[in-house]
């Protein structure tokens, strides 16, 4: 029997009225723990991949595992990202970028994927724009998470091109796979829509990279993204503008 005189500073609840949960707080602080124990499983597959010998049995394994990881730790940070944007808690911080330096960055994070795959990866430079201010981070995280899809759905070969169009830096990502389902580029896919029963995808991963592109405005203008196919590759495209 609960006695509320043995626990100091409690107080009686009455059974008949329903305790009072943020739920939301809860979920963001359950997401924050699961991601921190994400990342401890990430460091100990790096450190694992690095003494696999090169023809290790287990190295495709292995990095397949820490793909599947990283993905989860990239669908939690996104979580708690758009909690923090939705509260007016995140730290918006557009700053100026080196695109050639961003590019090596995330091409370098897609690379093993890639080769235990036998995907070909290239980049496409952006021309005589060498600077864009956007936030790094978040538009990191877009980038880095359509990479890892298009390895995972292309044929052999994944590009990844920047370039300046009409006042905008247009980031592609663009494979040479059987490209994205029609209903995906007639609706966008967007996550209001909630659990696609033909995929199982909540949709996170567009949604998040909607809102972060509407985030960066210049000149009157808002950024967008878009999905396309027969693209250079003659697969599946994914478009991330930013002004």
């Amino acid at each position: 029997m609960n006695d509320p005189a043995r626990f100091p500073g409690a107080s009686a609840h009455d059974p008949a009225q329903p305790l009072h949960m943020d739920m939301a707080t809860y979920m963001m602080a359950a997401a924050h723990d699961m991601k921190n124990s994400v990342c401890v499983m990430t460091a100990f597959l790096e450190k694992a991949l690095d003494e696999i010998p090169a023809d290790g049995a287990s190295r495709t394994m292995t990095h397949q595992a820490l793909y599947e990881a990283q993905r989860v730790n990239s669908h939690l940070m996104q979580i708690l990202a758009l909690y923090k944007i939705d509260e007016g808690l995140y730290p918006f911080d557009p700053v100026e970028v080196d695109l050639a330096a961003f590019a090596h960055e995330v091409l370098g994070g897609a690379r093993g994927l890639a080769e235990s795959k036998g995907v070909a990866l290239d980049v496409q430079p952006c021309g005589q724009e060498r600077f864009w201010y956007f936030d790094r981070d978040l538009v990191l995280s877009i980038v880095a998470q359509s990479l890892h899809n298009a390895i995972k759905y292309t044929r052999d070969r994944v590009r990844l091109g920047l370039r300046v169009t009409d006042g905008q830096l247009e980031i592609r990502v663009e494979d040479n796979g059987h490209g994205f389902p029609e209903f995906m580029l007639e609706r966008g896919y967007p996550a209001q829509q909630g659990i696609d029963a033909r995929t199982g995808s909540t949709g996170l991963g567009l949604y998040f990279a909607s809102r972060v592109a509407r985030m960066h405005r210049n000149r009157g203008l808002a950024g967008q993204t878009r999905l396309e196919n027969r693209g250079d590759l003659g697969g599946g495209r994914f478009v991330l503008s930013l002004p």
